[in-house]
């Protein structure tokens, strides 16, 4: 019975963890939405025309930046460990980190050129 109630827990944690791990990515691309900078915005638009010019190196280097930039600002403003910087939860929250720079470049670019975003 105390073997059950074991493996009940357990299977109870393992389960929860995906969800758990979900939130924390969620929460983590959240702080570094919030936190994100002018600078943040010119690096991704730099990584953009990099790779839309085919400029495979160049865009390389921009994304390391834009990423070091990142990880730097999870770390000090967001509570993201060291130990989390190669965990999948920080990988899903600088996914949507970078959705979310790519689209702030986008919505400028037709706001430049009286597009309408709807």
């Amino acid at each position: 019975m105390i073997r059950t109630l074991c493996l009940g827990a357990a299977l109870a944690v393992f389960a929860a963890s995906p969800a758990a791990a979900q939130t924390r990515s969620d929460e983590v691309a959240s702080c570094m939405i919030s936190h994100s900078t002018e600078e943040d915005v010119a690096q991704m638009k730099q990584l953009m025309l990099l790779a839309l010019q085919d400029r495979k190196d160049e865009a390389t280097t921009a994304l390391a930046g834009l990423m070091m930039q990142a990880g730097v600002s999870a770390s000090s403003q967001c509570g993201v460990g060291f130990g989390e910087m190669t965990s999948p939860m920080f990988e899903a929250a600088m996914r949507q980190y970078g959705e979310h720079l790519g689209t702030i470049v986008m919505e400028r670019a037709f706001t430049m050129m009286d597009l309408p975003m709807q």
